[in-house]
């Protein structure tokens, strides 16, 4: 997937592990994770950092589709099942939401 986003070869394993980090945990872990990353000198290209926040916002996360359902759901509780029927489906749309901002920043510099 961070091969078809523009991501350098060097820097695409490190990249899928920030996105998968992401996505089962949440975007404050995989930021604490890039920052260490950074800090330790692991990418190879400077685009690649830029890349990555632009894939880490956003809260496309297992945790979020929870959020929504307690949330929306104590608004409207007759919809909860419905909720939880698209909640896969928003985590995908948001996901690719912040991957499609990250591919167009990645042309963009």
């Amino acid at each position: 997937l961070t091969w078809l986003m523009g991501v350098c070869k060097e820097d695409m394993v490190l990249v899928g592990q920030l996105l998968g980090e992401k996505t089962i945990l949440n975007e404050f872990v995989a930021y604490v994770s890039l920052g260490e990353l950074k800090n330790a000198g692991r990418f190879v290209e400077e685009k690649s950092i830029i890349m990555a926040t632009y894939i880490l916002c956003g809260f496309a996360n297992v945790a979020s589709i929870g959020i929504q359902i307690g949330g929306i759901g104590a608004l409207a509780p007759n919809k909860k099942a419905t909720l939880a029927k698209f909640g896969f489906q928003a985590l995908i749309g948001g996901t690719l939401a912040s991957l499609f901002t990250a591919v167009i920043v990645g042309m963009l510099i």
